[in-house]
């Protein structure tokens, strides 16, 4: 007998519901920005549903794990994930631009997407001036964990990206990159039948 397995999952999906209803509530009542907090507290079924509801495009398959933060948005529209992928917890996405995942692609915990530069009301805003580009994470890639990815960034296909590292440049397909600022470690010899 099934049943409590179909009532698990039918109760999963009536509170991710739930949640949807009660970000809704706060974009009308209070705005997105209140609204988008609670992203960070939902679990990760409500996370996809929320996600997809409000703009983004997430393919089948995927993980998205609990406590994600987005920055610079009043939709999702501008993230764009892949099928089959995992999105581990507390990663932070700035969607002033797109963010774009392709597929099978493996983000661990607290990973960092930043898409602009804007020193505001710095001094230093004569030096940098404000910018922003898409991120583009290509197919079959892992990203290791407290990773953080800056503008305008390619990754490409069957890439590798080590713990702790920040990814400032483009990252050449089958390539192992790890530091601050990350560095060519290695070209990977992988023959899996993968495009």
């Amino acid at each position: 007998m099934k049943t409590g397995l179909g009532l698990k999952r039918k109760f999963r999906t009536l509170f991710s519901y739930y949640n949807l209803l009660k970000f809704w509530l706060r974009i009308v009542f209070i705005g997105f920005d209140y609204a988008n907090l609670l992203l960070q507290k939902v679990d990760k079924y409500s996370i996809k549903l929320i996600l997809k509801k409000n703009g983004a495009q997430i393919g089948e398959n995927c993980d998205i794990e609990t406590g994600l933060t987005f920055h610079n948005c009043k939709n999702y529209s501008n993230l764009i994930i892949g099928n089959n992928c995992h999105i581990g917890k507390n990663c932070f996405f700035d969607l002033r631009e797109k963010v774009i995942i392709g597929k099978n692609v493996v983000i661990s915990m607290q990973c960092t997407f930043i898409t602009h530069i804007d020193m505001s009301k710095s001094n230093l805003s004569k030096l940098f001036k404000s910018e922003s580009h898409p991120i583009n994470i290509s197919d079959n890639t892992y990203i290791g964990a407290n990773s953080i990815i800056l503008m305008g960034v390619k990754i490409d296909n069957l890439s590798f990206i080590a713990a702790d590292s920040l990814v400032n440049k483009n990252v050449e397909p089958k390539t192992m990159v790890g530091g601050v600022p990350a560095k060519f470690i290695k070209k990977l010899d992988i023959h899996l039948g993968l495009s």
